[in-house]
């Protein structure tokens, strides 16, 4: 079909400030190098690439907790992912602080529930275009998730994932007379939690994929 074309989405969640790579069974694995390594391999050998991290690029080395995931939003912009949703843990440091990485980010970073007086703190969704494709993302975190971490007084009210499915709802519909090719749900709630989602989802409302950490 001459109007077919290739989207490949690569993602990645859960660094947690941890940039090296390790030896096991006599082969190195995982690490900032080897990930960089491999998605610009993909960029090189595909024509229509997207990069999406799922949350979590915060806390879990002495790195990271050091320079209070600075020195990691650095490495993050090296990697220069398409679009980024939070995690639990990017709040760990407080809102405030992540406000203030935002500004460092070179990438978009989205979240559709993050609230402080009723005023979103990122923006819920981002449209990126490549080779004439629309593709929507929108970034979720439920409060369940962030509920296990310590929570930042200057967060408002967070979704369930009910909640989560009627934003979900509010967005697609506010792009029904837009041509979207591809609509994918960023996520940081869980693969349960990822199942329940989905079959909350009106297939009218056009997601195509959800990619979760």
């Amino acid at each position: 079909m001459k109007n077919l074309k290739k989207l490949t989405i690569l993602h990645s969640n859960d660094m947690h400030g941890d940039f090296l790579a390790e030896k096991v069974d006599d082969k190195l694995t995982g690490g900032v190098s080897m990930l960089s390594g491999y998605v610009n391999q993909v960029r090189h050998e595909e024509e229509n690439v997207l990069y999406a991290i799922s949350g979590d690029m915060f806390r879990g080395s002495v790195i990271d907790s050091e320079y209070r995931g600075i020195s990691t939003i650095e490495i993050m912009n090296l990697l220069s992912p398409d679009v980024v949703t939070l995690g639990n843990h990017e709040v760990d440091y407080g809102v405030a602080h992540l406000l203030f990485i935002e500004k460092c980010a070179r990438f978009p970073i989205i979240n559709a529930n993050m609230t402080n007086n009723q005023v979103r703190l990122f923006r819920s969704h981002i449209i990126k275009e490549v080779d004439g494709m629309k593709v929507l993302f929108i970034g979720i975190l439920t409060k369940e998730v962030l509920n296990q971490t310590k929570q930042d007084t200057l967060l408002g009210s967070l979704l369930d994932v009910h909640e989560a499915a009627d934003e979900v709802e509010k967005i697609c519909n506010a792009y029904q007379t837009e041509d979207i090719d591809f609509t994918v749900l960023l996520t940081h709630i869980g693969f349960e939690a990822d199942k329940k989602l989905a079959a909350l989802l009106d297939p009218n409302w056009g997601v195509d994929i959800i990619i979760g950490g």
